[in-house]
């Protein structure tokens, strides 16, 4: 267990171990949910989820995809310029 303290402007710090172990860098973003007690919630990057999301997007021919997904999706919401 770890303790904190909470700021006179409502921030924390976070423990440099906790900092380490799940990798949370400057900057980074986390989610604070409130299901009863507060839990911190790591971000996912947008590339993780780039790479998770794309085996659900089909591209309509080889052309539009990239590999990823994420063209197949643009070209297909949007049109092909």
């Amino acid at each position: 267990m770890y303790k904190t303290k909470i700021t006179s402007q409502g921030t924390i710090s976070l423990p440099a171990a906790l900092r380490q172990k799940y990798d949370l860098k400057p900057g980074e973003i986390v989610t604070l949910e409130d299901n009863g007690r507060i839990t911190i919630v790591k971000n996912t990057d947008f590339e993780t989820l780039r790479s998770q999301n794309s085996k659900y997007m089909k591209p309509k021919s080889d052309e539009l995809h990239s590999g990823d997904g994420f063209t197949s999706h643009v070209a297909e919401r949007y049109g092909k310029n």
